[in-house]
């Protein structure tokens, strides 16, 4: 019984000294190199471009991963047309033109997702430059007729930030759709303003009402690159 009792601790301890030998495979490390950048563009803007005559623009949107960071840009450009009403008829028209420019960044809280679905919160500062022009017709019990008054501002420049968060889901190969909402906050405009305040900034809204909210749906295309492979220790 003693010499079982013996040879069954040998080997124990055989076992374990040949386990306490073999060094462990590390995990692989995280890596802040970009493995891919997204292109995609809103949905809710081609559908309001081609459904009347108020609204017309477009935006193209991207993006690039460094680990769970990605850093994003969007470009675009609206234009409005606004019919103006006294509540009994029309008495005026506003318009306006420009571009705008969007960078920040996101945070995905669901990093480890193999396929790289994203949840995120961000930040994004959005530059803007546009025109506008306001004509409506003045009256007064002064005025024997109706007086046809215009304004506009030629060349107006303007900045907001954002708070933003959202979605991003892999649908189909390198496909992906999701949707960005958007909290639009402390607008400023600046330019040769002479008479007209600036009411409605490309990229951001009524600049009278901060803050503004904004949503995009979008469709992106990822081109994705090789991946490094992970350095694994002996």
């Amino acid at each position: 019984m003693r010499l079982i009792t013996s040879c069954f601790f040998s080997a124990l301890l055989s076992i374990g000294l040949a386990t306490a030998q073999e060094k462990p495979l590390p995990l692989a490390k995280q890596s802040f190199k970009p493995t891919g950048i997204r292109i995609g563009t809103d949905l809710i803007d081609v559908v309001k471009t081609f459904s009347g005559p108020t609204f017309k623009g477009w935006e193209v949107n991207g993006d690039v991963d460094f680990r769970n960071y990605y850093f994003t840009m969007d470009v675009g450009s609206w234009a409005k047309n606004v019919t103006l009403t006294n509540g009994v008829a029309t008495n005026g028209a506003y318009n306006n033109s420009g571009e705008y420019l969007r960078l920040g960044v996101d945070i995905n809280l669901l990093g480890k997702d193999p396929d790289k679905n994203m949840f995120f919160f961000g930040f994004r500062y959005g530059r803007s430059l546009f025109h506008e022009n306001l004509t409506y017709t003045a009256t007064s019990p002064n005025l024997f007729l109706p007086v046809t008054i215009s304004q506009s501002n030629d060349r107006v420049s303007g900045g907001w930030a954002e708070l933003t968060t959202g979605l991003r889901v892999k649908v189909w190969r390198e496909l992906w759709m999701g949707y960005t909402a958007r909290l639009k906050f402390a607008p400023t405009t600046a330019g040769n303003l002479p008479t007209l305040a600036p009411y409605d900034m490309p990229g951001y809204g009524i600049i009278g009402r901060a803050p503004w909210w904004g949503f995009n749906y979008q469709v992106f295309w990822r081109f994705v690159w090789k991946k490094d492979k992970s350095q694994l220790k002996k």
